[in-house]
């Protein structure tokens, strides 16, 4: 018997159903499904998360006993305050996924302190890069890492509303604190907004570059075109460009 699998025919043994594949084109196929297997249980769950309480990734494997053992006690210590080990992963997974009280305790540089708005922008990016995730780095109670937290139940946020909501609240937030710096460096600095760019405009692309350099900063400690520079030197220099192409002096 023949099947027709993506556009071309596999052939059947009738009486083992056993494919006729090579075994390298076999484990590939099967990898394959097994791919979408995967995604199909990540929507699967996230309808879960939506409808009860629960937890997914690695929040899941969060051991009570462990984390009590750090403060010399048993996991009853934890079941007393939480009342099971699953509420305490869940309260566990919704604080790593609601951080926005921390965006308010971010210390931008300021403005009055730099000569002019290029070695402003190159310090405001510096430090947005050591205020996030670095890769060997050792773990912390940090927004770094909570970030990083936050990455690894992203994949859920495409089904969930509990994953996705948070998310973006607390990135609207940031949003909004971004705009307050920028609208103060551009006052500072006499400069202005090129024709057809808003505040928040700028707001977005200066914070979707620094999020994307993150994901390359849990990967790498240095530029990855060029091993000889830090991380950093790709925020600073790719931040430099979109400052400058967003901006232009007051009054031309």
């Amino acid at each position: 018997m023949r099947i027709q699998e993506g556009g071309s025919f596999i052939a059947i043994n009738q009486h083992s159903r056993r494919s006729t594949l090579p075994k390298h084109e076999a484990r590939q196929r099967y990898v394959e499904i097994g791919e979408l297997v995967v995604l199909e249980q990540i929507k699967s769950d996230s309808d879960r998360l939506d409808s009860r309480s629960m937890v997914v990734g690695p929040f899941a494997r969060l051991d009570a006993n462990r984390v009590a053992a750090q403060e010399g006690k048993t996991r009853g210590a934890i079941t007393n305050l939480f009342g099971s080990q699953a509420n305490f992963q869940a309260e566990t997974m919704t604080r790593a996924l609601s951080a926005g009280d921390l965006i308010d305790q971010i210390d931008y540089p300021e403005p009055g302190d730099f000569r002019d708005a290029d070695a402003w922008i190159d310090a405001f990016f510096a430090a947005e890069s050591a205020r996030g995730p670095m890769h060997g780095s050792e773990p912390t109670i940090s927004y770094a890492y909570l970030w990083a937290l936050w990455l690894s139940v992203v994949p859920y946020g495409l089904w969930s509303e509990q994953i996705s909501r948070p998310s973006m609240d607390e990135f609207v937030r940031w949003l909004e604190r971004l705009e307050q710096v920028l609208e103060h460096a551009l006052d500072h600095f006499d400069l202005t907004l090129r024709e057809d760019t808003t505040i928040n405009d700028l707001a977005y692309a200066v914070a979707g570059m620094i999020e994307g350099v993150w994901l390359n900063q849990c990967l790498s400690s240095r530029h990855p075109s060029d091993p000889s520079e830090p991380i950093a030197t790709v925020l600073r220099r790719s931040g430099r460009l979109l400052w400058r192409g967003a901006t232009r002096p007051r009054g031309t």
